[in-house]
This record gives structure tokens, C-alpha cells and sequence, in this order.
């Protein structure tokens, strides 16, 4: 069964840092009529999630993979996960698009050689070129402009934060708060007329 158009896997880096270029990726994700998922949606059963991923970024039409945290310690997930999505859009080019997200521009030609010829999207760290890449790739209303995600996406960031706060936990990358930041901005969406009804 071939995925559905509108659904993208999200393989990020969950550190703290990260958190402001999170909520741009999914709240403009969402206010561009786009459906994302992550690991995050993925429940640990003691058997291991490799399938449960592969399953999850194989019905999704697009992935979107960070690269842009490398160094000490080293991570493999999203290289890795990278990897099982360039083999899924190999085996069939017509089914999964593969889009490489990072903060520095021709970095990747020394991080992974084997990807050269193909141009990352550059976010430069902020979650403004997040908004930026994501217009570059998905076609965005006649009535949507960048000003208006940004100011949307400030109001996701307060909420979010304000979740954080009410629940007392320090990381935003936990499968309750990815499920509310994802509800705040279908709601903030509709409310700022970025989503139809």
C-alpha cells in the first residue's frame, strides 16, 4: 500500500536545545496541511522499536532527517534512520521522498560522503530557516505568508513552554507533549486562518 501523501516522518535530535527548531518543524508542518509523526508516537514494549520506526516512516510519503548535530558523543539514530529511508526510496523512488536538514551549509560532504550530490536544507540553527526550508519544499497557501507562520509559531512556543511548566518536566520530547504540540497547532492554525476548516 503505497503511504499517504500528507504524513512525514520527523528523524530530529532531542536535546534541549533543540526544542525552539522542533516546534517550528511541527507547527509549520501543520499549519502547511502536512501530517507529522516521530518516534515519539512509538511505545517501548521491552522488544525493540527498529520495526515500529520502519513501519512508521515507511506510511509516511516524506521523511525530514537532521544531520545537524554531530560531534561528542556521537549519535547514530539519525544516520541511521537516514539510511533506512534512502533504502526505502531507492527500492521504490515513487513512494518516499527524503528531504536532509542541517545548520551549516556543505558540512555534510564531510559527515557522510556517500549523500554528496544531493543539497541539505539549511536552517543555520533558528527556527526561522526551519520555516524557511519547509516553504522551500511544501506548497503553502495563497493567503499564507512567512510572517504569519513566525507569528504563529511564537504562540505554539509559548504554549508549549507553558505545558512544560504545568507539568513539571524539563524535556519537550515526551509522547504527551508531542501529542499536544501537535493539538495547540492545528488549533492555533485554524484560529490564525493557516488551516481550512
Amino acid at each position: 500500500m503505497p503511504p499517504e501523501v500528507k504524513r512525514v516522518f520527523l528523524n530530529v535530535p532531542f536535546d534541549r536545545a533543540y526544542e525552539p527548531l522542533f516546534v517550528a518543524l511541527v507547527g509549520t508542518l501543520v499549519f502547511l496541511e502536512q501530517n507529522p509523526h516521530c518516534v515519539l508516537e512509538i511505545p517501548e514494549t521491552g522488544e525493540g522499536r527498529l520495526v515500529r520506526i520502519f513501519e512508521l516512516m515507511r506510511a509516511c510519503r516524506t521523511s525530514i532527517h537532521d544531520v545537524s548535530r554531530v560531534g561528542t558523543p556521537v549519535r547514530f539514530n539519525m544516520p541511521f534512520e537516514l539510511g533506512l529511508a534512502c533504502g526505502m526510496k531507492l527500492s521504490n523512488p515513487g513512494d518516499h521522498e527524503v528531504l536532509v536538514f542541517d545548520k551549516k551549509p556543505y558540512r555534510i560532504d564531510r559527515t557522510l560522503s556517500d549523500y554528496k550530490g544531493r543539497d541539505p536544507l539549511i536552517h543555520h540553527n533558528r527556527p526561522a530557516g526551519v520555516v524557511a526550508c519547509l516553504l522551500d519544499v511544501f506548497e503553502a497557501g495563497p493567503s499564507i505568508s512567512a510572517a504569519l507562520i513566525r507569528r504563529s509559531l511564537e504562540m505554539l512556543a509559548k504554549t508549549m513552554q507553558n505545558l512544560k511548566r504545568e507539568l513539571a518536566v524539563n524535556s519537550l520530547f515526551r509522547p504527551a507533549l508531542f501529542r499536544f504540540l501537535l493539538s495547540a497547532a492545528t488549533d492555533i492554525g485554524i484560529n490564525e486562518g493557516l488551516i481550512r476548516r
